[in-house]
C-alpha cells in the first residue's frame, strides 16, 4: 500500500501546532529554559514549518497563517530568552538556521513594523552570540569542527547577507567568503562526490584521503547549504556543488541494488570503501566500528531522523526567480513548477543519466529564461 505521505506531514504539523505554548509560543518540550542549548531542536521544527508553509499559500491561506504565526511566536520568545540564556551547544554552532527561519518570516508572513524590527534584533543576536564562522573558516585547515557543524556553518556569511548586504570580515564581503568556503574545504578535505571529509569531525591533520569518511548528516547539510548560498548569491560554482553532491554523495549513502528504496544505510561514507561491514581497526577516527555498515542507526540516530530534508529541499531549489521577473533553471532534473509570478517551467530530462532536456516555460511575452550551463559543460 502507498504510503500517505502528505497525510503523515498533516497529522504532524497538527499535533505540533496543537501543542504550542498558548502562553509563551513555544514550540516542542520546554524542561530546559535556562540552558543555552534549547533552541536547537525546534529549529529544525521552524523549517519543516516554513517548507509546509509555501506548500500551503496558494490553497489554504489559513495553514499558511497558522504556521507563519507559529513560528513567529516561538522566535519572538526564543529572543526574549536569549537575554538570559545565551546560545550554548548545538544552537551556538547552528545559529544559522534560527537566522534563515527568521529573514523567511520577514519576506513571507504578514508582520507589524514592531514584529519586523524584534526579528531583526533576533538575527542580530544570533550572529553576536553564535559560533564565528567566518573565522573559523579563514582558519582552514589549522583548526578543526563537527562535520555538520561546518556543513551548516558553510552558509552563514550567505545567511548574514542577507542582514547586512555590506557586511564583511578581513575585507572580504560575503560573497566572497561563500566561495573561498567551499575552495578552502576541497583543499584541505576534498573528495570527488563534492563532500568534504569528517569522521565525525574534520581531519587533524587535514587530508584528502578517500579512505576516511563524511557523514550523512553533513551529505544534506551541506547539499541545502549551497543551495542556499546559490540563491543568495547567485554563483554558479555552488550551483554546480549541489547538483554534484545531490548526484553523488546522497545517493553514494543510501542506494541499494533494489533501487534507491534508501535500506543501504551508512552513517559513513567513503569515497574507496568496498566492504559494509564491522571493521576493527578501522581508518575513520571518531565513530565506531559499526559506522560504515547498512543500518538504521549503524553509529548515532541522527541521521535515519535527518536525511530526509535532501532531496525535498534539493527539488526546492531547482528553479528560481530573476531579479528581471525572469525564470531560471538553476539545477537539471525532472521537474515542473509554477513561480511566484504566474509563470510555469518544466523540464523533461533523465539527467544525470542523459545529457539531454527539453524546457517548457508558459509566461507573458517577453519573459526572459535563463538556463545554467553547468560548470563541467567546457564546449556548451
Amino acid at each position: 500500500t502507498p504510503v500517505d505521505l502528505m497525510g503523515q506531514v498533516e497529522r504532524y504539523v497538527e499535533i505540533i501546532l496543537a501543542h504550542a505554548n498558548a502562553t509563551s509560543g513555544w514550540l516542542g518540550p520546554d524542561s530546559s529554559p535556562a540552558s543555552g542549548g534549547q533552541y536547537w531542536g525546534p529549529s529544525n521544527v521552524l523549517q519543516a514549518l516554513w517548507q509546509w508553509a509555501e506548500a500551503k499559500r496558494e490553497g489554504d491561506a489559513a495553514a499558511f497563517s497558522k504556521a507563519s504565526r507559529a513560528m513567529l511566536l516561538h522566535l519572538l520568545e526564543q529572543r526574549r530568552r536569549m537575554a538570559k540564556a545565551p546560545l550554548a551547544s548545538w544552537a551556538k554552532a547552528r545559529w544559522i538556521d534560527m537566522a534563515k527561519s527568521a529573514e523567511w518570516l520577514i519576506d513571507n508572513a504578514r508582520l507589524t513594523d514592531a514584529q519586523r524590527g524584534e526579528l531583526l534584533e533576533l538575527i542580530a543576536l544570533l550572529k553576536a552570540q553564535g559560533e564565528d564562522w567566518d573565522g573559523w573558516f579563514e582558519a582552514v585547515p589549522r583548526t578543526s569542527n563537527h562535520n555538520v557543524n561546518v556543513a551548516q556553518g558553510l552558509k552563514s556569511a550567505a545567511v548574514w547577507w542577507r542582514f547586512n548586504s555590506s557586511a564583511s570580515h578581513a575585507n572580504l564581503s560575503m560573497a566572497q567568503l561563500s566561495l573561498r568556503r567551499m575552495r578552502k574545504l576541497d583543499a584541505a578535505y576534498g573528495q570527488p562526490t563534492g563532500m568534504y571529509l569528517g569522521d565525525e569531525i574534520t581531519p587533524v591533520p587535514h587530508t584528502r584521503s578517500p579512505s576516511r569518511g563524511i557523514e550523512l548528516c553533513g551529505v544534506v547539510e551541506a547539499l541545502y547549504s549551497y543551495e542556499a548560498m546559490y540563491s543568495v548569491h547567485g554563483t554558479l560554482a555552488f550551483a554546480d556543488r549541489a547538483e554534484r553532491i545531490a548526484y553523488n554523495a546522497l545517493p553514494a549513502t543510501w542506494a541499494s541494488p533494489t533501487g534507491g528504496d534508501m535500506w543501504a544505510h551508512q552513517y559513513l561514507q567513503a569515497v574507496n570503501e568496498i566492504n559494509a561491514i564491522k571493521a576493527s581497526p578501522h581508518v575513520w577516527q571518531h565513530d565506531n566500528a559499526f559506522s560504515e555498515t547498512y543500518g538504521l542507526e549503524p553509529n548515532f540516530g541522527c541521521c535515519t531522523a535527518n536525511f530526509h530534508q535532501g532531496w525535498p529541499k534539493f527539488a526546492n531549489s531547482l528553479f528560481h526567480s530573476a531579479p528581471d521577473g525572469g525564470v531560471v533553471v538553476s539545477m537539471w532534473a525532472p521537474a515542473a513548477a509554477k513561480l511566484p509570478s504566474g509563470a510555469t517551467v518544466e523540464v523533461d530530462t533523465t539527467y544525470p543519466f542523459g545529457d539531454d532536456a527539453t524546457v517548457t516555460v508558459r509566461a507573458a511575452a517577453g519573459t526572459p529564461v535563463y538556463l545554467r550551463i553547468p560548470g563541467w559543460a567546457v564546449k556548451a
